[in-house]
Protein backbone atom coordinates (compact mmCIF):
# COMPACT_ATOMS: atom_id res chain seq x y z
CA UNK A 1 0.00 0.00 0.00
CA UNK A 2 0.99 3.88 -0.39
CA UNK A 3 2.92 5.39 2.76
CA UNK A 4 0.82 8.76 2.22
CA UNK A 5 2.39 10.54 5.73
CA UNK A 6 3.91 9.92 8.31
CA UNK A 7 2.44 10.03 11.99
CA UNK A 8 2.39 9.60 15.01
CA UNK A 9 0.28 7.17 16.84
CA UNK A 10 -2.44 9.17 18.36
CA UNK A 11 -3.21 9.21 22.33
CA UNK A 12 -6.84 8.14 22.76
CA UNK A 13 -9.17 9.40 25.18
CA UNK A 14 -12.59 8.92 25.99
CA UNK A 15 -13.57 5.78 24.46
CA UNK A 16 -16.94 4.93 25.25
CA UNK A 17 -18.49 1.06 24.89
CA UNK A 18 -21.92 1.16 22.96
CA UNK A 19 -24.50 -1.88 22.95
CA UNK A 20 -24.89 -3.39 19.38
CA UNK A 21 -27.69 -2.84 17.66
CA UNK A 22 -28.31 -4.87 14.60
CA UNK A 23 -31.36 -5.52 12.82
CA UNK A 24 -31.73 -6.20 9.33
CA UNK A 25 -34.91 -5.95 6.38
CA UNK A 26 -34.82 -7.45 2.75
CA UNK A 27 -34.39 -5.67 0.10
CA UNK A 28 -32.67 -6.08 -3.55
CA UNK A 29 -30.74 -3.53 -4.46
CA UNK A 30 -28.21 -3.73 -7.56
CA UNK A 31 -25.72 -4.84 -5.50
CA UNK A 32 -21.58 -5.12 -6.08
CA UNK A 33 -20.76 -8.98 -7.09
CA UNK A 34 -24.22 -10.42 -7.46
CA UNK A 35 -23.23 -12.49 -10.27
CA UNK A 36 -20.19 -14.31 -8.08
CA UNK A 37 -22.65 -15.48 -5.94
CA UNK A 38 -24.23 -18.28 -7.66
CA UNK A 39 -25.86 -20.50 -5.20
CA UNK A 40 -23.84 -20.95 -2.05
CA UNK A 41 -25.30 -17.18 -0.97
CA UNK A 42 -29.13 -16.33 0.25
CA UNK A 43 -30.71 -13.27 -1.04
CA UNK A 44 -29.46 -9.70 -0.56
CA UNK A 45 -29.86 -8.16 2.88
CA UNK A 46 -30.08 -4.68 3.65
CA UNK A 47 -28.74 -2.87 7.25
CA UNK A 48 -28.01 0.78 8.24
CA UNK A 49 -28.21 0.36 11.95
CA UNK A 50 -24.33 -0.99 12.68
CA UNK A 51 -22.86 0.93 16.01
CA UNK A 52 -20.61 3.50 14.81
CA UNK A 53 -17.78 4.83 16.90
CA UNK A 54 -16.31 7.95 16.45
CA UNK A 55 -13.65 10.03 17.76
CA UNK A 56 -12.86 13.57 17.34
CA UNK A 57 -8.88 13.86 17.51
CA UNK A 58 -6.13 15.99 16.32
CA UNK A 59 -4.29 15.37 13.33
CA UNK A 60 -0.64 14.51 13.38
CA UNK A 61 1.81 16.89 11.79
CA UNK A 62 2.32 16.12 7.71
CA UNK A 63 5.48 16.66 5.18
CA UNK A 64 4.81 20.36 3.71
CA UNK A 65 8.64 20.92 2.48
CA UNK A 66 8.81 20.71 -1.22
CA UNK A 67 12.21 19.16 -2.60
CA UNK A 68 11.10 19.01 -6.03
CA UNK A 69 9.76 22.51 -6.76
CA UNK A 70 6.66 20.33 -7.69
CA UNK A 71 3.96 21.50 -5.41
CA UNK A 72 0.65 23.12 -6.90
CA UNK A 73 0.89 25.85 -4.27
CA UNK A 74 1.65 27.18 -0.60
CA UNK A 75 -0.94 27.88 2.01
CA UNK A 76 -0.27 31.68 3.25
CA UNK A 77 -3.37 33.08 5.64
CA UNK A 78 -5.62 33.01 8.93
CA UNK A 79 -9.18 31.38 9.42
CA UNK A 80 -11.28 32.56 12.33
CA UNK A 81 -14.04 29.29 12.52
CA UNK A 82 -16.74 29.72 14.51
CA UNK A 83 -16.88 26.02 14.86
CA UNK A 84 -12.93 25.58 14.88
CA UNK A 85 -11.28 28.37 16.07
CA UNK A 86 -7.96 30.10 14.38
CA UNK A 87 -6.27 28.16 11.91
CA UNK A 88 -2.76 29.97 10.29
CA UNK A 89 0.07 28.63 7.91
CA UNK A 90 2.95 30.62 6.84
CA UNK A 91 5.30 29.84 4.42
CA UNK A 92 9.08 29.51 4.81
CA UNK A 93 11.12 29.70 1.81
CA UNK A 94 14.59 29.96 0.24
CA UNK A 95 15.35 31.30 -3.01
CA UNK A 96 18.15 31.13 -5.73
CA UNK A 97 19.48 34.13 -8.30
CA UNK A 98 19.39 33.58 -11.60
CA UNK A 99 22.69 33.01 -12.18
CA UNK A 100 25.37 32.95 -10.21
CA UNK A 101 26.99 35.95 -11.50
CA UNK A 102 24.79 38.62 -11.33
CA UNK A 103 27.53 41.06 -12.43
CA UNK A 104 26.98 44.33 -9.67
CA UNK A 105 29.16 46.78 -9.87
CA UNK A 106 28.53 49.58 -7.15
CA UNK A 107 31.17 51.91 -9.19
CA UNK A 108 29.07 51.89 -12.24
CA UNK A 109 25.54 50.49 -10.99
CA UNK A 110 23.35 52.16 -8.80
CA UNK A 111 20.34 50.33 -6.53
CA UNK A 112 17.05 51.18 -7.56
CA UNK A 113 14.13 48.63 -5.93
CA UNK A 114 13.73 45.53 -4.55
CA UNK A 115 10.00 43.62 -5.45
CA UNK A 116 8.51 40.51 -4.57
CA UNK A 117 6.16 38.94 -6.70
CA UNK A 118 3.70 35.75 -5.94
CA UNK A 119 1.68 33.80 -7.88
CA UNK A 120 -1.83 33.07 -7.09
CA UNK A 121 -3.29 30.14 -7.37
CA UNK A 122 -7.03 30.08 -6.84
CA UNK A 123 -8.03 27.00 -6.68
CA UNK A 124 -5.83 27.02 -3.03
CA UNK A 125 -7.96 29.85 -2.18
CA UNK A 126 -10.72 29.53 1.02
CA UNK A 127 -12.35 31.81 3.20
CA UNK A 128 -13.34 35.05 2.58
CA UNK A 129 -11.33 37.66 0.38
CA UNK A 130 -13.88 40.50 0.55
CA UNK A 131 -12.41 41.75 3.47
CA UNK A 132 -8.96 43.54 3.15
CA UNK A 133 -5.64 41.91 4.32
CA UNK A 134 -2.09 42.71 5.29
CA UNK A 135 0.39 40.36 4.02
CA UNK A 136 3.94 40.34 5.91
CA UNK A 137 7.64 39.59 4.70
CA UNK A 138 10.14 38.82 7.34
CA UNK A 139 13.57 37.65 7.09
CA UNK A 140 14.60 34.16 8.55
CA UNK A 141 17.17 35.20 11.55
CA UNK A 142 20.90 34.90 11.39
CA UNK A 143 22.20 31.50 12.78
CA UNK A 144 19.67 29.88 11.16
CA UNK A 145 18.15 29.06 7.05
CA UNK A 146 16.09 26.83 5.24
CA UNK A 147 18.23 24.12 3.93
CA UNK A 148 17.33 22.72 0.21
CA UNK A 149 18.24 19.00 1.07
CA UNK A 150 16.18 19.23 4.24
CA UNK A 151 12.47 17.60 4.75
CA UNK A 152 10.34 20.02 6.67
CA UNK A 153 6.94 19.38 8.66
CA UNK A 154 4.17 21.70 9.21
CA UNK A 155 5.32 21.66 12.79
CA UNK A 156 8.65 23.16 11.77
CA UNK A 157 9.44 26.94 11.96
CA UNK A 158 12.39 29.49 11.88
CA UNK A 159 12.94 32.63 14.01
CA UNK A 160 12.22 35.59 11.92
CA UNK A 161 12.12 38.79 13.58
CA UNK A 162 13.02 41.06 10.99
CA UNK A 163 10.18 42.69 8.68
CA UNK A 164 11.71 43.60 5.38
CA UNK A 165 8.10 43.38 3.07
CA UNK A 166 4.71 44.93 3.64
CA UNK A 167 1.54 45.30 1.53
CA UNK A 168 -1.35 46.29 3.89
CA UNK A 169 -5.60 46.97 3.27
CA UNK A 170 -5.30 45.16 -0.01
CA UNK A 171 -8.36 42.56 -1.11
CA UNK A 172 -6.91 39.41 -2.90
CA UNK A 173 -7.78 38.82 -6.31
CA UNK A 174 -6.75 35.29 -6.74
CA UNK A 175 -8.75 34.93 -10.66
CA UNK A 176 -8.02 38.85 -11.73
CA UNK A 177 -5.33 38.94 -14.69
CA UNK A 178 -2.87 41.40 -15.34
CA UNK A 179 0.34 42.24 -17.25
CA UNK A 180 3.32 41.86 -15.17
CA UNK A 181 6.61 42.68 -17.26
CA UNK A 182 7.93 40.64 -20.58
CA UNK A 183 4.47 40.16 -21.84
CA UNK A 184 3.48 38.36 -18.69
CA UNK A 185 -0.21 37.92 -18.02
CA UNK A 186 -1.58 36.13 -15.01
CA UNK A 187 -2.97 36.60 -11.29
CA UNK A 188 -0.26 37.47 -9.13
CA UNK A 189 0.71 39.79 -5.82
CA UNK A 190 3.32 42.75 -5.70
CA UNK A 191 5.14 43.74 -2.66
CA UNK A 192 7.49 46.24 -2.24
CA UNK A 193 10.33 45.21 0.10
CA UNK A 194 12.86 47.14 2.31
CA UNK A 195 15.34 49.07 0.12
CA UNK A 196 17.88 48.22 2.75
CA UNK A 197 17.68 44.33 2.06
CA UNK A 198 17.65 45.16 -1.93
CA UNK A 199 20.82 46.75 -1.20
CA UNK A 200 22.10 44.51 1.36
CA UNK A 201 21.51 41.80 -2.14
CA UNK A 202 23.49 44.40 -4.75
CA UNK A 203 26.38 45.32 -2.15
CA UNK A 204 26.75 41.24 -1.49
CA UNK A 205 30.54 39.66 -2.47
CA UNK A 206 29.96 38.00 -5.77
CA UNK A 207 32.09 35.34 -4.17
CA UNK A 208 28.47 34.37 -2.31
CA UNK A 209 26.98 34.12 -5.57
CA UNK A 210 29.19 31.77 -6.66
CA UNK A 211 27.27 28.93 -5.24
CA UNK A 212 23.94 28.14 -4.99
CA UNK A 213 24.03 27.07 -1.09
CA UNK A 214 26.89 30.02 -0.47
CA UNK A 215 23.87 32.74 -1.21
CA UNK A 216 21.33 30.74 0.48
CA UNK A 217 23.51 30.67 3.65
CA UNK A 218 23.76 34.68 3.77
CA UNK A 219 20.31 35.12 2.34
CA UNK A 220 19.00 32.54 4.75
CA UNK A 221 15.48 32.51 3.87
CA UNK A 222 12.24 34.36 4.20
CA UNK A 223 9.06 34.01 6.13
CA UNK A 224 5.38 35.29 4.53
CA UNK A 225 2.07 35.44 6.46
CA UNK A 226 -1.39 37.05 5.78
CA UNK A 227 -4.06 37.76 8.12
CA UNK A 228 -7.51 39.71 7.34
CA UNK A 229 -8.08 42.85 9.09
CA UNK A 230 -11.44 41.59 10.55
CA UNK A 231 -14.11 38.87 10.17
CA UNK A 232 -13.40 35.19 9.18
CA UNK A 233 -10.27 35.78 7.36
CA UNK A 234 -9.19 33.60 4.29
CA UNK A 235 -6.58 31.48 3.36
CA UNK A 236 -4.70 32.34 0.05
CA UNK A 237 -2.77 30.32 -1.92
CA UNK A 238 0.84 30.85 -4.05
CA UNK A 239 1.96 29.21 -6.76
CA UNK A 240 5.57 29.76 -6.01
CA UNK A 241 6.81 27.47 -8.25
CA UNK A 242 5.08 29.31 -11.35
CA UNK A 243 8.77 31.27 -12.29
CA UNK A 244 7.36 33.14 -14.45
CA UNK A 245 4.95 34.99 -11.93
CA UNK A 246 6.72 34.16 -8.29
CA UNK A 247 10.03 35.55 -8.60
CA UNK A 248 11.61 38.51 -6.80
CA UNK A 249 13.13 41.05 -8.48
CA UNK A 250 16.40 43.47 -7.90
CA UNK A 251 15.90 46.57 -10.16
CA UNK A 252 19.37 48.47 -11.11
CA UNK A 253 20.69 50.97 -13.99
CA UNK A 254 23.90 52.20 -15.10
CA UNK A 255 25.06 55.68 -13.49
CA UNK A 256 26.21 56.71 -16.99
CA UNK A 257 22.78 57.02 -19.37
CA UNK A 258 20.68 55.37 -16.30
CA UNK A 259 19.66 52.39 -18.57
CA UNK A 260 17.44 50.24 -16.56
CA UNK A 261 18.98 46.65 -15.23
CA UNK A 262 17.27 44.09 -13.56
CA UNK A 263 18.22 40.62 -11.62
CA UNK A 264 15.88 37.61 -10.40
CA UNK A 265 15.55 35.58 -7.63
CA UNK A 266 13.67 32.50 -8.13
CA UNK A 267 11.29 30.41 -5.70
CA UNK A 268 11.35 27.68 -7.80
CA UNK A 269 14.56 25.18 -7.39
CA UNK A 270 14.69 26.06 -3.78
CA UNK A 271 13.75 24.42 -1.04
CA UNK A 272 10.28 25.50 0.92
CA UNK A 273 7.57 24.84 3.27
CA UNK A 274 4.49 25.53 4.91
CA UNK A 275 4.03 25.74 8.98
CA UNK A 276 0.73 25.33 10.25
CA UNK A 277 -0.56 26.46 13.60
CA UNK A 278 -4.22 25.91 15.56
CA UNK A 279 -5.78 27.34 18.24
CA UNK A 280 -8.77 25.07 18.70
CA UNK A 281 -9.37 26.06 22.74
CA UNK A 282 -12.92 27.11 23.44
CA UNK A 283 -14.49 26.23 19.98
CA UNK A 284 -17.17 23.87 19.31
CA UNK A 285 -14.44 21.34 17.28
CA UNK A 286 -11.62 21.58 20.34
CA UNK A 287 -14.13 20.64 23.32
CA UNK A 288 -14.82 17.48 21.30
CA UNK A 289 -10.86 16.91 20.83
CA UNK A 290 -9.81 13.28 22.37
CA UNK A 291 -13.40 12.63 22.97
CA UNK A 292 -16.45 10.29 21.76
CA UNK A 293 -18.91 12.19 19.71
CA UNK A 294 -22.07 11.10 18.96
CA UNK A 295 -23.40 14.37 17.91
CA UNK A 296 -21.38 16.12 15.51
CA UNK A 297 -18.23 14.85 13.44
CA UNK A 298 -15.44 17.88 12.80
CA UNK A 299 -12.83 17.30 10.05
CA UNK A 300 -10.70 20.09 9.16
CA UNK A 301 -7.47 20.43 6.87
CA UNK A 302 -3.86 21.48 7.34
CA UNK A 303 -2.81 19.92 11.08
CA UNK A 304 -6.64 20.29 12.36
CA UNK A 305 -8.74 17.71 13.19
CA UNK A 306 -10.05 13.95 11.68
CA UNK A 307 -12.69 11.42 12.95
CA UNK A 308 -11.66 8.32 14.55
CA UNK A 309 -14.38 5.45 13.28
CA UNK A 310 -14.69 2.11 14.93
CA UNK A 311 -16.85 -0.31 13.98
CA UNK A 312 -16.77 -2.47 17.26
CA UNK A 313 -19.01 -5.29 16.59
CA UNK A 314 -18.56 -5.67 12.33
CA UNK A 315 -16.62 -9.18 13.43
CA UNK A 316 -20.29 -10.49 15.22
CA UNK A 317 -21.57 -10.58 11.78
CA UNK A 318 -20.69 -14.56 10.54
CA UNK A 319 -20.76 -15.64 7.37
CA UNK A 320 -21.60 -13.11 5.46
CA UNK A 321 -20.19 -11.63 2.04
CA UNK A 322 -20.14 -7.61 1.70
CA UNK A 323 -21.78 -6.30 -1.62
CA UNK A 324 -21.97 -3.02 -0.98
CA UNK A 325 -20.85 -0.85 1.97
CA UNK A 326 -20.85 3.07 1.76
CA UNK A 327 -20.41 5.45 4.95
CA UNK A 328 -23.07 8.16 4.44
CA UNK A 329 -22.52 11.34 5.89
CA UNK A 330 -24.83 14.77 5.80
CA UNK A 331 -23.35 18.29 5.83
CA UNK A 332 -24.59 19.95 9.68
CA UNK A 333 -23.07 23.40 9.03
CA UNK A 334 -23.44 25.39 6.24
CA UNK A 335 -21.38 28.75 6.11
CA UNK A 336 -21.28 31.69 2.93
CA UNK A 337 -17.94 31.51 2.46
CA UNK A 338 -16.46 28.26 4.81
CA UNK A 339 -17.96 25.44 2.37
CA UNK A 340 -17.86 21.61 3.01
CA UNK A 341 -14.01 20.28 1.82
CA UNK A 342 -14.07 19.22 -1.41
CA UNK A 343 -12.67 15.84 -0.70
CA UNK A 344 -12.83 13.33 2.44
CA UNK A 345 -11.00 10.40 2.33
CA UNK A 346 -10.58 7.63 4.59
CA UNK A 347 -6.82 5.65 6.20
CA UNK A 348 -6.09 3.19 8.38
CA UNK A 349 -2.91 2.47 10.10
CA UNK A 350 -0.41 -0.59 8.69
CA UNK A 351 0.07 -3.46 9.69
CA UNK A 352 3.19 -2.12 11.72
CA UNK A 353 0.60 0.33 13.78
CA UNK A 354 3.16 3.01 12.41
CA UNK A 355 2.04 5.11 9.56
CA UNK A 356 -1.47 5.27 7.89
CA UNK A 357 -1.98 4.14 4.83
CA UNK A 358 -5.61 4.88 2.38
CA UNK A 359 -7.68 2.32 2.64
CA UNK A 360 -8.55 -0.79 -0.02
CA UNK A 361 -11.82 0.76 -1.32
CA UNK A 362 -9.28 4.14 -2.33
CA UNK A 363 -6.68 2.65 -3.64
CA UNK A 364 -9.20 0.50 -5.85
CA UNK A 365 -10.30 3.58 -7.05
CA UNK A 366 -7.29 5.05 -7.94
CA UNK A 367 -6.49 1.62 -10.33
CA UNK A 368 -3.52 0.09 -10.62
CA UNK A 369 -1.81 3.37 -12.42
CA UNK A 370 -2.70 5.11 -9.42
CA UNK A 371 -4.82 7.69 -12.15
CA UNK A 372 -8.18 6.73 -11.57
CA UNK A 373 -8.78 9.34 -8.50
CA UNK A 374 -11.65 9.37 -5.94
CA UNK A 375 -14.40 8.66 -8.73
CA UNK A 376 -15.26 4.80 -7.54
CA UNK A 377 -14.73 5.84 -3.82
CA UNK A 378 -16.71 8.64 -3.19
CA UNK A 379 -16.29 11.33 -0.59
CA UNK A 380 -17.04 14.11 -2.05
CA UNK A 381 -20.17 16.50 -1.70
CA UNK A 382 -23.11 16.00 -3.29
CA UNK A 383 -26.70 17.67 -3.14
CA UNK A 384 -29.74 15.58 -2.25
CA UNK A 385 -33.14 15.85 -1.39
CA UNK A 386 -34.59 13.98 1.98
CA UNK A 387 -37.86 14.55 3.65
CA UNK A 388 -38.38 17.64 0.68
CA UNK A 389 -35.06 19.22 2.03
CA UNK A 390 -31.60 19.68 0.11
CA UNK A 391 -28.80 18.05 2.29
CA UNK A 392 -25.17 18.50 1.26
CA UNK A 393 -24.17 14.58 1.78
CA UNK A 394 -21.06 12.59 1.61
CA UNK A 395 -20.95 8.81 0.50
CA UNK A 396 -17.46 6.64 0.92
CA UNK A 397 -17.14 3.33 0.07
CA UNK A 398 -16.32 0.85 2.73
CA UNK A 399 -16.86 -2.30 0.88
CA UNK A 400 -13.37 -4.23 0.55
CA UNK A 401 -12.54 -2.97 3.77
CA UNK A 402 -15.65 -3.50 5.62
CA UNK A 403 -15.30 -7.53 4.52
CA UNK A 404 -12.09 -7.65 6.19
CA UNK A 405 -13.36 -6.45 9.49
CA UNK A 406 -16.07 -9.33 9.54
CA UNK A 407 -13.68 -11.76 8.43
CA UNK A 408 -11.66 -10.83 11.46
CA UNK A 409 -13.94 -12.30 13.71
CA UNK A 410 -10.62 -13.75 16.00
CA UNK A 411 -9.26 -10.46 17.20
CA UNK A 412 -10.59 -8.28 20.07
CA UNK A 413 -8.15 -5.86 18.59
CA UNK A 414 -10.56 -2.63 17.38
CA UNK A 415 -7.38 -1.01 15.18
CA UNK A 416 -8.44 -4.05 13.06
CA UNK A 417 -11.82 -2.34 12.78
CA UNK A 418 -10.81 1.64 12.27
CA UNK A 419 -10.48 3.79 9.66
CA UNK A 420 -9.76 7.45 9.98
CA UNK A 421 -11.46 10.38 8.08
CA UNK A 422 -9.88 13.60 6.83
CA UNK A 423 -9.16 16.21 4.19
CA UNK A 424 -7.79 15.05 1.53
CA UNK A 425 -5.41 16.68 0.56
CA UNK A 426 -4.70 18.22 4.05
CA UNK A 427 -1.35 19.51 3.67
CA UNK A 428 -2.87 21.44 1.01
CA UNK A 429 -5.66 22.28 1.90
CA UNK A 430 -7.51 24.15 4.55
CA UNK A 431 -10.95 23.25 3.82
CA UNK A 432 -13.25 21.75 6.87
CA UNK A 433 -16.60 20.22 7.08
CA UNK A 434 -19.08 19.41 10.21
CA UNK A 435 -20.92 16.19 10.10
CA UNK A 436 -24.38 14.97 12.10
CA UNK A 437 -23.13 12.28 14.48
CA UNK A 438 -23.80 9.12 14.63
CA UNK A 439 -26.24 9.47 17.21
CA UNK A 440 -28.10 12.71 16.03
CA UNK A 441 -31.58 12.68 15.78
CA UNK A 442 -31.79 15.04 12.98
CA UNK A 443 -29.60 13.34 10.06
CA UNK A 444 -27.67 10.87 11.67
CA UNK A 445 -24.46 9.24 10.06
CA UNK A 446 -24.52 5.53 9.31
CA UNK A 447 -22.79 2.80 7.08
CA UNK A 448 -25.39 1.77 4.93
CA UNK A 449 -24.74 -2.10 4.17
CA UNK A 450 -25.73 -4.63 1.38
CA UNK A 451 -24.83 -8.35 1.88
CA UNK A 452 -25.51 -11.99 1.59
CA UNK A 453 -25.73 -14.62 3.83
CA UNK A 454 -23.38 -17.41 3.20
CA UNK A 455 -25.39 -20.65 3.55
Amino acid sequence: MIQIMKQRLPVLAGILLAALALWTGCKKPGALGYDLLNDEYADYLFTDTIQLRCTIEREDSSLTSDLSSTADFFLCGTLNDPQFGKSTSEIFAQMIGQNLNPNFDTIIHAFDSLVLYLNYAPEGFYGDTLQPHTVRVFRVDGGYKVLDEKEYYSTNSFPAGTEIGRIENFYPKPTASDSLFDGVEGSFLRITMDPAFGMELFNLDTSKYEADTLFQSVFRGLKITAEAASGIGAMMAFDLNNSSLSRMRLYYHLKSDTSALKYDYFFEGANKFTHFIHDHNGSPAGLQLGSVSDDLLYVQGLEGIRVKIEFPYAQWMDNIAVNQAQLVLNVADQSTFLTPADQIFLTQYNEADTVFELTEDVLYSFGTNLTGGFGNFGGDPQKVVINGNTVTQYRMTLSEIFQDFVDDNNSTNNKKRTVYMGVYPRSRSAQRAVFYGPRSTILPAKLELTYTLVK
